[in-house]
C-alpha cells in the first residue's frame, strides 16, 4: 500500500486516537489511544454546525500539542473512513503528522480497556478548515467544479437517501453534474486500499483534469475524505470536502438530480448516470 497518509507501524511518541465504535473502544484498544465521539455525527456547513465542528476539531489539536509528541497516528476497523475522515481534518487545521494506521485490527500493540474518552466542547468562533468548503461555495460555484459523489450506487441513483438506517420520507438524490466513484470501490477484495498505480490508472475512466478544481461528497462528509486523501497524492491540486454533503443538500431548495422520496411509490426521476474510475462493464 503505498500511500503516503498510512504509517504501518506504531512508534513510542505517537499520539493514537481509535475511530471505531465506542462500545469496541471502551472494550479494547490500543494502550493510551483517545475516543472522540463528534468525529462520527453529521454536520452541516452553516456558521453553527461549522462551530460544532471546528470546536472539537480545536480541542483534539491543543491535546496533541500539549502531549509534546511528535505525530498523530489514527485508527478504525481497517483504514475506513472515520479513521481517514479525522486525518483529513487535523491536516486542514495545520498537523501536516497525521497518519491513518494501515493496519486492520486488532492491530500489533499493547491494549488496554478505552477510558480516554473526550466530549470537545463547542467552539465560540471558527476558522476556515483547509480542505473543507460550504453550502455557499458549492452554490456560488456548482457549475465550475469537478465534483465526485463517494456513495453507493443506489444513494446516487437516489434508490436510497443514505446507505445505513435509511429513513421513509427522506429525500434521495445527488448534486448536479457529479460522477459516481463508490467509496467501495477504493479497497480490494481483501479490504486493503488499492495501489496508487490502479488508482491513477482508474482516475482516467473520468473526464476530469487535475488542475480544476474539484469537490467530494457524500452522505455525511465521512467517506468522501479518503479519496480526498488519494486524489491529492494523485497529483490532483485542488480538492476539497464538502462538509455538507447530501444530508444538508437535500434540505435546501438547490437544483438535484435523480430526485425521489424513500419509501413513497412514485419512481424516480434520474438522470443519466456518470460513473467512472471501474470498469465499466461491472456497474
Amino acid at each position: 500500500m503505498n500511500w503516503n497518509f498510512l504509517k504501518t507501524e506504531i512508534e513510542p511518541g505517537d499520539f493514537l486516537i481509535d475511530c471505531r465504535s465506542q462500545s469496541a473502544y471502551e472494550e479494547e484498544t490500543l494502550e493510551g489511544a483517545y475516543y472522540y465521539p463528534f468525529i462520527k455525527k453529521a454536520f452541516g456547513s452553516d456558521p453553527e454546525s461549522q462551530k460544532k465542528l471546528y470546536g472539537p476539531m480545536l480541542a483534539v489539536v491543543q491535546e496533541f500539542q500539549k502531549s509534546k509528541k511528535t505525530r498523530i497516528i489514527v485508527f478504525d476497523e481497517g483504514m475506513g473512513m472515520f479513521s481517514t475522515r479525522m486525518v483529513y481534518l487535523l491536516r486542514g487545521m495545520g498537523i501536516k503528522d497525521a497518519y491513518v494506521l494501515g493496519q486492520k485490527w486488532p492491530a500489533t500493540g499493547n491494549k488496554s480497556k478505552g477510558d480516554l474518552k473526550v466530549e470537545p466542547p463547542i467552539a465560540d468562533k471558527v476558522k476556515p478548515i483547509e480542505g473543507v468548503v460550504d453550502k455557499a461555495f458549492m452554490e456560488r460555484n456548482l457549475t465550475k467544479l469537478q465534483i465526485f459523489d463517494a456513495r453507493t450506487m443506489d444513494e446516487y441513483e437516489g434508490r436510497l437517501p443514505r446507505l445505513t438506517a435509511p429513513e421513509e420520507g427522506t429525500l434521495c438524490g445527488r448534486l448536479p453534474g457529479a460522477f459516481l466513484w463508490d467509496w467501495r470501490n477504493l479497497y480490494d477484495g481483501e479490504a486493503n486500499l488499492i495501489e496508487r498505480s490502479l488508482f491513477k490508472k482508474r482516475l482516467n475512466g473520468f473526464p476530469f483534469m487535475p488542475e480544476r478544481p474539484t469537490v467530494i461528497y457524500d452522505y455525511n462528509g465521512a467517506r468522501s475524505c479518503l479519496l480526498a486523501l488519494m486524489l491529492r497524492e494523485a497529483g490532483y491540486i485542488d480538492v476539497t470536502t464538502y462538509q455538507g454533503s447530501w444530508f444538508e443538500w437535500r434540505k435546501s431548495s438547490l437544483p438535484k438530480q435523480a430526485v425521489a422520496v424513500f419509501g413513497a411509490k412514485q419512481g424516480v426521476a434520474a438522470a443519466a448516470p456518470r460513473v467512472g474510475g471501474v470498469d465499466r462493464k461491472k456497474v
